[in-house]
């Protein structure tokens, strides 16, 4: 059985030296970076994103936008037809997909790596409301939702200040040494958990800060803790990053869930250098 909880390591301190961030990566399966994002740049999502909220109704009309206020007796489980009001919206948000292009984020995975990064362009936003604990994200590895190669990262961000009341990830260190594990069928995001009985791993989490960083490996065992507030949303960001020799499943290079076309997406951007980027790389893309 899984170790009592820890907290994150913390690798701040291994910024600028490649080959200890590459050597820690490889033992632990996870980076954690306090600051590595400028505030600033992580809250214009924020905003963004809780503005779409707004225009859909689902924020406390007399609270302060930024607060991020559910509305009372209101909830809302990704993936029902309601939440999409919101998400196609957030999906056509510049600011969300060029925070994955990041180049703190890039010079970590270029010493993870050791060569070029291709940055997936199918971003996730997830918007956890309060009161819906058996929805959230269960135990499992995301290299069964992303194929490809085995050396994709994640990196999650949390759009805002994510004490872990809020709905934080905790990660079972280590457990990326494991194969592919089976994984049964979960009413929770993603809709597939993996047991976890019998690993000697550590589980690890901690309160994050707005413009902290955690990555981790395709196969790292990691989960979302309930959002346990009265009212407030817990808004996060997942970027998927991997080594630009490695092969991409096609559906990687396509926006989440499929409702879009990038035509539509990219239609009321102002800058064109985030569009179309992976394109001007020659990748060996699979099909799933």
């Amino acid at each position: 059985m899984a170790g009592q909880a820890a907290k994150f390591l913390d690798s701040s301190n291994l910024l600028g030296h490649n080959e200890q961030i590459h050597q820690r990566a490889h033992e632990q399966g996870y980076l954690y970076f306090r600051e590595l994002l400028p505030q600033n740049d992580v809250s214009l999502v924020r905003e963004d994103v809780l503005r779409a909220c707004e225009q859909e109704g689902w924020l406390e009309q007399n609270a302060c936008i930024n607060d991020g206020i559910s509305r009372e007796g209101f909830h809302v489980i990704e993936g029902q037809p309601d939440f999409f009001n919101v998400y196609d919206k957030v999906q056509k948000l510049e600011s969300f997909h060029r925070l994955s292009l990041h180049p703190s984020i890039i010079s970590v995975f270029e010493a993870i790596f050791q060569e070029d990064v291709l940055v997936h362009p199918r971003n996730i936003c997830r918007i956890f409301f309060p009161n819906t604990h058996e929805y959230s994200t269960p135990a499992h590895q995301d290299f069964v939702q992303i194929g490809g190669t085995d050396e994709t990262w994640t990196t999650w961000i949390p759009l805002g200040d994510c004490p872990m009341s809020l709905g934080g990830l905790t990660i079972l260190s280590g457990s990326h040494r494991e194969p592919v594990l089976p994984h049964h069928e979960h009413i929770g995001v993603g809709g597939r958990s993996v047991d976890t009985e019998g690993f000697s791993y550590q589980w690890v989490k901690g309160d994050m800060a707005c413009g902290d960083v955690l990555m981790f490996h395709s196969h790292t065992i990691h989960k979302a803790l309930p959002n346990l507030t009265e009212n407030r949303l817990r808004l996060s960001a997942d970027y998927r990053y991997q080594p630009i020799s490695q092969p991409v499943r096609e559906d990687s290079l396509q926006p989440h869930y499929g409702r879009l076309q990038w035509g539509e997406i990219y239609s009321d951007w102002i800058e064109k250098d985030v569009q179309y980027y992976w394109q001007d790389y020659n990748l060996n893309v699979v099909r799933p």
